[in-house]
């Protein structure tokens, strides 16, 4: 019996010695369905983001930790593109991954995007354990941190102040607000992208050339647009006050950026990198100062076209017949000035404007979509109100002070108050100084 105990024992004993290897067999697996799972989600929500199909890119993934970074190498002719996602150390929530972060090209999304685009996904995010989305300046960078800024706010309020310009011009010659500025300008920019896609499938090389030649046919067809809205949604209301042209002008906005939703879809759109050379300004405590090509090109344009317009205003025949109605629409029709004209002619000058800048911005971002002219149409009528409506000069100012402080307290306090703090500067204009910084009060006009 002895025997018989000590047989059966031995022929056990391999089983048990096998149960630490199995153990470890199944912690691999299920690390390895783990890492799976988290290229999955993480592929995911990069494909999300670049509104691509799975066959776009060929996914190449390092692991770090809670830490994806996934190189998506393009396979159907777009630029190549840096993904990273972090996960939460709890790995699952429900048996799922949890997000805590994803940036795209070394830029991370905002508490609000992530939590959308986990949505959009469908797995879950801790919110509450979100990487804050407020910068941290490391010590010694204080300075080229600041100047960095100062030169992206730059770019930013040359973009807000063409629109700004565009309402002060409509405004100084009828009264009226053009609200769907905002929408012509995201119009602007998404005929940009196609344009430019069309061109590249058609055998062109994208540079500068062919955003010249796209921007010659977007800006007269959006002048055009401009001249057509005036037309039918304000000449035949002209004289019945203000509030009717307004709410007309408010329904054409929605109208606008619906139908613009139907035709090119409720997602966005990207295009490559037009302009990729960056400059060194100077380095201060390993951090770089910078400003690319693209940066450049956006200040030049305002420049010149800041130029042309003030030659314009001031000398040509349609400027002084500008100035002639600025002051007094019913003594200039009494002089022979066709009012029609003139008004029409502004409000194709302030469309073309918007499409500018709708250029622009798709060019700096790389990105336009349907709803994007609602937030800047009402950020480009705040400095428009700022420097006071139908000051020229006061429009490029106010889009400037805008432009300035979103990209500060971006910088400096996050993303999440951005909207907030510019929308407070619109309402203590209002309430303290309603006519602007170079306005008139409207008892004295």
């Amino acid at each position: 019996m002895i025997a018989g105990g000590t047989s059966e024992q031995g022929a056990g004993a391999p089983w048990f010695r096998l149960l630490p290897l199995l153990l470890l067999v199944l912690v691999a697996l299920g690390g390895c369905r783990d890492d799976r799972e988290r290229i999955d989600v993480c592929s995911r929500a990069l494909e999300t983001l670049l509104d691509a199909a799975p066959s776009d890119f060929q996914v190449s993934v390092t692991s770090t930790g809670d830490r994806l970074e996934l190189t998506l190498i393009a396979t159907s002719g777009r630029a190549s593109r840096e993904g990273t996602c972090d996960f939460a150390p709890d790995a699952h929530l429900g048996d799922h991954p949890v997000l805590r972060g994803v940036a795209l090209d070394g830029v991370p999304l905002s508490s609000m995007r992530l939590i959308m685009l986990s949505t959009a996904v469908g797995v879950p995010v801790d919110r509450d354990d979100l990487i804050s989305d407020t910068p941290v300046v490391p010590p010694g960078r204080a300075l080229p941190y600041f100047i960095q800024e100062v030169l992206n706010g730059l770019v930013l309020g040359a973009v807000l102040a063409l629109v700004a310009v565009g309402y002060s011009l409509v405004y100084g010659v009828t009264g009226t607000i053009q609200f769907a500025f905002g929408q012509i300008y995201a119009t602007g920019a998404l005929l940009v992208i196609v344009l430019m896609a069309v061109g590249v499938n058609l055998g062109a090389f994208r540079g500068a050339l062919l955003l010249m030649g796209v921007a010659g046919v977007v800006m007269p067809v959006m002048a055009l647009w401009g001249w057509t809205i005036d037309r039918v949604a304000y000449r035949p209301l002209r004289g019945q006050g203000r509030l009717t042209p307004l709410l007309s002008g408010i329904g054409l906005a929605i109208l606008l950026e619906n139908g613009l939703r139907v035709v090119q879809g409720p997602n966005d759109k990207f295009q490559d990198p037009i302009f990729t050379g960056r400059h060194q300004v100077f380095e201060q405590a390993g951090f770089p100062v910078l400003i690319g090509d693209t940066q450049l090109m956006v200040l030049g344009l305002a420049l010149v076209v800041g130029a042309v317009f003030a030659w314009i205003i001031q000398s040509s025949r349609i400027g002084r017949a500008y100035r002639a109605c600025a002051d007094d629409l019913f003594m200039a029709s009494m002089l022979g000035i066709n009012i029609n004209r003139v008004v029409g002619l502004t409000s194709a000058a302030g469309a073309g404007l918007a499409a500018l800048a709708g250029l622009i911005v798709s060019v700096y971002y790389g990105e336009a979509d349907a709803a994007m002219g609602f937030v800047f149409g009402f950020k480009a009528l705040t400095a428009a109100l700022l420097g006071g409506f139908g000051s020229l000069p006061g429009a490029v100012i106010g889009g400037f002070v805008i432009g300035m402080l979103e990209t500060f307290w971006t910088a400096y306090f996050g993303y999440g108050y951005r909207d907030v703090a510019v929308f407070a500067i619109l309402c203590m204009v209002l309430v303290y100084r309603p006519q602007g910084i170079f306005g008139v009060p409207e008892p004295q006009a």
